[in-house]
């Protein structure tokens, strides 16, 4: 083969697949006679005991007490926040399998940095999209962005005092989570989830979710938390449909985060703070 059949062979494979790439994409168009699916996400069962930090083992103890922490000096991670009906927040309600609908105008991601604390707790996340970190901290934070279903790192943001700075999240394959973590303090955590298309909610704080105009069509409805395995069923719209859909979370079904289950080397939760109560019971007492 010549050399200008050759690359003329590789230029006809490269558009090729840049074409079959973008006509996996998500695509807008008008919809007719849409659906909608409405419901509430709930935690059954006790609510799981929250994630415990000793902020003794960490720089900057007296700035990151600010904000949840217990009489111990401990940092306190509620990870199941619910109201009086049991419904659950920060859980992300999708739909897959959309391959067309309404315009998918989704908020920038925008996390701030604040008290030793990263605000949301969970993001929406779109492939290979840019966020913003805005660190109002007067020290130094480590953002390292894990692709959870792998345990590695994919992005480390190193973030100076009182500055922003932007990032890019790229999942790899078909993987959809990530995890940000401050690599100077552990307990400094935010979670995103990757969706594909605009039918998607977070749930606030009575745990209601709701997606409206949705094409007729088969679909797989999948709700996520971050510390849960999720929750699937295959919905069927029909034209105008209202679809009422109630999603449980079983509370024995927690799924802590790979790190966090090795135990050689992790903090235990009946360490000593200095100067606390449990210091005091610990220590001899001298006459």
């Amino acid at each position: 083969m010549r050399i200008r059949d050759f690359f003329s062979f590789l230029f006809c494979i490269l558009m090729t697949f840049a074409f079959a790439q973008n006509s996996w994409s998500y695509q807008e168009i008008e919809v007719k006679n849409g659906g909608s699916i409405a419901g509430k996400v709930t935690l059954q069962g006790e609510t799981p005991e929250p994630r415990v930090y000793h902020l003794v083992l960490f720089p900057n103890i007296d700035m990151c007490a600010e904000v949840d922490t217990d009489d111990e000096m401990n940092r306190v991670l509620l990870d199941f926040k619910t109201d009086s009906n049991r419904g659950l927040r920060d859980v992300v309600v999708t739909l897959e399998q959309v391959e067309a609908g309404k315009p998918f105008n989704k908020k920038p991601i925008n996390i701030l940095s604040e008290n030793c604390k990263f605000f949301p707790d969970v993001n929406i996340v779109r492939q290979d999209e840019v966020f913003k970190v805005d660190n109002q901290d007067a020290v130094m934070h480590n953002s390292q962005v894990y692709q959870k279903e792998r345990g590695k790192i994919i992005t480390n943001l190193p973030v100076p005092p009182e500055t922003v700075i932007e990032g890019k999240v790229t999942f790899m394959k078909d993987y959809k989570i990530f995890q940000m973590i401050c690599g100077m303090h552990e307990f400094m955590q935010t979670w995103g989830f990757r969706v594909q298309n605009p039918y998607y909610h977070l749930t606030g704080n009575d745990g209601s979710y709701n997606l409206s105009n949705i094409p007729p069509g088969e679909y797989k409805l999948v709700a996520w938390h971050y510390l849960m395995k999720k929750e699937e069923r295959m919905v069927k719209i029909e034209p105008n449909a209202k679809l009422n859909i109630d999603i449980e979370f079983i509370a024995g079904g927690v799924v802590r985060p790979h790190y966090e289950t090795i135990k050689s080397g992790r903090i235990k939760k009946d360490a000593i703070v200095p100067g606390s109560a449990k210091e005091d019971e610990a220590t001899p007492s001298k006459k």
